[in-house]
């Protein structure tokens, strides 16, 4: 495999994102030994590699390390390094988020022709994208509107060419992420559909299984090459993830001693095992009400201790209300009815 696989790994003993990217890592190998892996990271994070932390980024052929400040908050590190990553490394990459399992050989990535490539966001059109009014909203802050728009990338897994474009294209996803920083957006995909934009929409669509977002793409699963198990919004409070490894235990029983459990092994050799034994899909419009703020109110409620049942009988006390209600205006209807078919 020609292609570098690229992680930007900004990380200190408080998280866990340098144990997600040594999984991956790992995952990445076990399919390709042969394959290139670089860490981009900053001065901090890469003084941190000592002892377990050490023993974490020992799949990585190449360490580009960046003089950041260190006393700029870590998830705005990471988003400095990840929009400019182009000119920093050079070569073509796949860029891959660190919450991702590796699950077949990516040396197809080789055969590439675009220069610059990433899947739709959310595996949906933008019109379907469950997250349109997020998006919308960000954008809108930069002064940009993207409703007209029929594509969002998902910035997970880029594949990008070394060439003088792609490289400046990077300049500008740059100076656009910290744009919007400064106006209160801190993701990074904003910026990056602003800059597709500004440029004439030069991003190519990849096929959906070089990205499997879990959540939305379970059917892309079974031949995906990456699987991306979106750590950033796994179930709020729920006592049971979608996925083994959104589970946080699980990454900090590999943080104490950088041993990689057989049940993840056993997931990247087969993801489907990561799965909860107990789940439901959902599709259509129930998608968007779990982006709601009534979904998140009501389901803190449910989950709260106590909570469950007296939530459970209130709806039922109103189901049951309702029925009533409805039995008794039917009942009166058919009354009028009679009575006027009487005079009549």
């Amino acid at each position: 495999m020609k292609t570098k696989l690229l992680y930007v790994i900004v990380s200190d003993e408080s998280d866990i994102y340098l144990e997600q990217g040594y999984v991956s890592m790992f995952s990445a190998k076990m399919h390709m030994p042969e394959c290139h892996i670089t860490i981009l990271t900053d001065v901090k994070t890469s003084s941190s590699f000592k002892g377990i932390r050490k023993e974490e980024i020992k799949y990585a052929d190449e360490i580009v390390e960046v003089p950041l400040d260190s006393f700029l908050p870590a998830q705005k590190r990471s988003r400095i390094l990840k929009t400019n990553a182009r000119n920093y490394v050079d070569g073509d990459f796949l860029f891959i988020d660190c919450d991702t399992i590796v699950i077949r050989d990516l040396s197809n990535i080789d055969d590439e022709t675009s220069i610059l490539c990433a899947c739709w966001d959310s595996h949906s059109d933008f019109a379907h994208n469950p997250y349109r009014n997020i998006c919308l909203r960000d954008t809108k802050k930069m002064g940009v509107d993207i409703s007209k728009e029929t594509e969002f990338f998902n910035s997970g897994v880029i594949y990008v060419k070394d060439n003088t474009f792609t490289r400046d294209f990077y300049r500008h996803w740059h100076e656009n992420y910290l744009k919007g920083y400064d106006k209160g957006v801190s993701m990074d995909q904003p910026s990056l559909e602003v800059t597709n934009i500004e440029l004439k929409h030069p991003i190519q669509k990849l096929e959906p299984e070089w990205n499997c977002e879990l959540k939305h793409g379970i059917k892309y699963l079974k031949d995906a090459y990456i699987v991306h198990y979106l750590c950033t919004n796994p179930s709020r409070s729920n006592d049971q993830q979608f996925f083994l490894l959104n589970e946080k235990d699980v990454f900090l029983e590999i943080k104490k001693t950088a041993v990689i459990p057989s049940k993840i092994i056993e997931v990247i050799k087969d993801p489907f095992k990561g799965i909860a034994e107990v789940t439901h899909c959902f599709a259509g419009k129930e998608i968007y009400f779990f982006r709601t703020q009534t979904y998140l109110f009501f389901i803190k409620q449910f989950l709260e201790k106590d909570n469950d049942m007296t939530m459970e009988r209130l709806f039922s006390m109103y189901s049951s209300f309702k029925r009533k209600c409805l039995s008794i205006i039917k009942s009166f209807k058919t009354i009028l009815l009679q009575c006027f078919m009487t005079i009549l």
